[in-house]
């Protein structure tokens, strides 16, 4: 049996832009939406060379608007987003606890079983939680101790969810 290590943090809207910014940058990095981006930069090589060939400019200014807004102006419409709802809706900001046990993740008494854990990521401002219905963000200065930062990393480890 494991000691349980205890998660203890306040969900406010700076740290949901700050989780949905690394959450944005590490699917844009590793998931299959990169090659959309792909699909666009080669859509507006096509239009320059339409546009230096045959005076045709209308594939190079959509693909060039696919690009700005694929690369540069989507993550800042998802940023507005967030603040939009925290703005206009009565969210306070949020105490959490997550209690990490062999059977699982708790949360206000909820079980997030192992099988619904599906990804963690490790970054240097601390640790994304994937599971089947959201994501969750867990800062390191949430954990107790860099030991219970390691211990978490180790027991997710071994579940296979790294």
């Amino acid at each position: 049996m494991s000691k349980n290590i205890e998660i203890r943090f306040t969900w406010s809207k700076e740290l949901a832009i700050k989780a949905s910014k690394l959450y944005y940058d590490y699917d844009m990095k590793t998931s299959r939406k990169r090659y959309v981006g792909w699909f666009f930069i080669a859509m507006m090589q096509f239009g320059v060379v339409g546009a230096l060939k045959h005076d045709s400019f209308g594939l190079l200014y959509i693909s060039t608007f696919f690009v700005l807004y694929w690369y540069y102006i989507r993550w800042y419409v998802r940023k507005r987003m967030i603040v939009k709802y925290y703005n206009h809706s009565n969210v306070d900001d949020t105490k959490a606890v997550f209690i990490l046990k062999d059977d699982g993740l708790y949360y206000d008494n909820i079980l997030i079983d192992w099988d619904h854990i599906t990804d963690v990521v490790k970054f240097d401002d601390g640790i994304l939680l994937q599971t089947i219905d959201s994501t969750f963000f867990f800062e390191r200065e949430a954990f107790s101790s860099y030991e219970d930062v390691q211990s978490f990393m180790s027991r997710m480890k071994k579940k296979g969810k790294i």
